[in-house]
């Protein structure tokens, strides 16, 4: 293909909406186009107008795998935007519209990558997989679907073309970066029951909220203590208290009261341990009269690290300079990505994220160096053939 093919097919995708719903239409549409290039791709359903797109080529043991998802966030107001953002627009060297960065803009180049490679009829020597999932922006949805049916386990190696670029506007340039690990996550929630009662008769209920600050003070103690703790690839846990709720009226004793929380955990301090050791508190606080405690676990995900001197990251580092003109620097990332939800089938897979899109993600005005884009998708096709050939 040339840039303006290659450009067409980001320009379709920017204009279908999938902002948290609708991936089954982008699927489609990708289908379509591998279709017409002989390469069969399969629809994995998980919620009504949601879809997973699985595309492979080639034959062989080994298996490269690749990542991104179609879903993106809302656009907020439109209002903030200066062009509509979904219309692919051009200004200055960069393409604009929601989901060109984060990461309609990486997905599009992991395709056309795949096509091309396909339509030089070029010997592989293995198999790609290409692994593109909805939900992925709130609670990684699509990527949870996908365990259990055979399409992970056999991965040896996953590159997530989520954005990994560092923009300098001023000079219309952009850093590189390779992310070779990244933390895990754990959100729970504590509530306290309590029980209610007139504000003018306080001694006759259980006031949720004074139980909830208590145990607040005594999870604050802990985590100060647990950042202590530096683990060599990650650093330190990053704890923080996202929401908290509770009462009804000002004239009552609150019966109930709740705080949810949002821990990055390292290797060093994981989930399993914090789960742990906050119970313990809980079940301390409990044995002391009128509180009432417990703990729910929303979500939990283990880290992704991936040694530095595996060959994907070797390769990513080898290769980079030769399409982005700079060297490529390593480093790791509190975020979170499919990749989390894959390595639980998968523990043995070496995972490397690196992606043209940049930190206009989320933002009005989201945009992706037209170069960038470009650049990205020879830079891929590049490395495809380099690791299924060592």
């Amino acid at each position: 293909m040339n840039s303006v093919e290659r450009i067409s097919i980001l320009e379709k995708s920017i204009s279908i909406k999938t902002d948290g719903q609708n991936e089954q239409e982008l699927a489609e549409y990708f289908k379509q186009i591998l279709k017409d290039h002989n390469i069969e791709s399969t629809e994995i359903p998980f919620a009504t107008g949601r879809s997973n797109l699985i595309v492979s080529i080639g034959e062989g043991d080994r298996i490269l795998g690749l990542t991104g998802h179609m879903d993106t966030v809302n656009v907020g107001p439109l209002s903030d935007w200066q062009s509509d953002p979904f219309v692919l627009t051009e200004m200055e060297g960069k393409l604009f519209g929601r989901g060109t960065s984060d990461m309609k803009g990486g997905l599009v180049a992991l395709i056309i990558a795949l096509i091309e490679l396909k339509d030089e009829k070029v010997d592989l020597g293995g198999k790609i997989r290409i692994l593109a999932t909805g939900g992925e922006e709130k609670g990684q949805l699509g990527s949870a679907s996908l365990l259990g049916h055979h399409l992970i386990s056999d991965i040896e190696a996953l590159i997530v073309a989520e954005p990994s670029r560092l923009s300098n506007p001023k000079l219309g340039e952009s850093t590189q970066f390779a992310i070779f690990a990244q933390n895990g996550v754990l959100d729970y929630e504590v509530i306290s029951n309590g029980k209610s009662a007139h504000s003018s008769m306080p001694e006759l209920g259980i006031n949720a909220i004074d139980n909830l600050h208590e145990y607040m003070n005594q999870q604050k103690k802990y985590f100060g203590n647990m950042a202590q703790i530096n683990d060599s690839v990650l650093g330190k846990i990053i704890p923080v208290n996202s929401i908290i709720s509770g009462g009804e009226q000002i004239n009552s004793v609150p019966a109930y009261a709740k705080l949810t929380t949002k821990v990055r955990t390292t290797t060093s301090v994981n989930a399993e341990q914090i789960i742990n050791d906050l119970e313990d508190i809980i079940i301390a606080l409990n044995k002391v009269a009128d509180m009432n405690l417990e703990l729910n676990v929303l979500r939990q995900l283990d880290p992704v690290v991936t040694s530095k001197d595996s060959s994907i990251i070797k390769l990513v580092s080898l290769y980079g300079p030769e399409f982005f003109k700079q060297q490529i620097t390593l480093r790791t990332v509190a975020g979170t990505t499919d990749a989390a939800t894959f390595i639980s089938e998968n523990s043995r897979m070496d995972i490397a994220q690196i992606g043209p899109g940049n930190d206009s993600s989320h933002m009005a005005n989201e945009y992706i160096f037209k170069q960038d884009f470009l650049d990205y998708i020879d830079f891929i096709k590049k490395i495809i053939i380099s690791y299924l050939n060592d």
